[in-house]
């Protein structure tokens, strides 16, 4: 498979975000037990997502190995995707990420709430239209923007988590 490479880069990258987002977990007040609702809600999001971006890496494998064509191996992939997107959001829900006391929280960056709100219905978009064919060519391009605009969602509530973590006034 010709686009193996990025594929492993981007699995490995989740991978790190997924094992970083564990250390700064343990930083700060919640090594005591103490955490806020925001930074469980953006802990769980961070793994939720990333795991699904993994996922979405190695997922075009198992196809490629089935001897599927590529237009078959991304529409199907694109699907899973939009499905997996679909449920991260009844998940978000469920979990209570869209609360009003999460978004009210002091401390809730109104950037990084505005890029999460518009990455995610676009990858779902980009998913839907690849996997349906519609104005896509079932290509790997549509497949890999949509998959980075999924990660780059746990790669902002990352940053957002460490500087909780650390913060102005732990920082050296």
């Amino acid at each position: 498979m010709e686009y193996a490479g990025i594929l492993q880069l981007l699995a490995d990258l989740a991978v790190g975000v997924l094992g970083f987002s564990g250390v700064v977990a343990v930083l700060g007040r919640r090594s005591t037990g103490e955490w806020i609702l925001l930074d469980r809600v953006r802990f769980f999001a961070i793994a939720r997502l990333t795991v699904s971006v993994l996922v979405l890496a190695v997922l075009p494998f198992p196809f490629h190995s089935a001897a599927l064509t590529g237009e078959s191996i991304w529409g199907w992939c694109s699907g899973i995707g939009a499905l997996a997107v679909v449920l991260n959001f009844i998940v978000a829900f469920i979990d209570g990420g869209f609360s009003r006391p999460v978004l009210d929280t002091p401390g809730t960056s109104r950037l990084a709430i505005a890029y999460i709100l518009i990455s995610s219905p676009a990858a779902l978009i980009l998913f839907a239209m690849n996997a349906a064919r519609i104005g896509l060519e079932r290509s790997f391009t549509p497949y890999l923007v949509a998959t980075l605009l999924l990660f780059g969602v746990p790669v902002v509530l990352f940053i957002r988590l460490l500087h909780s973590a650390i913060g102005p006034t732990r920082a050296a």
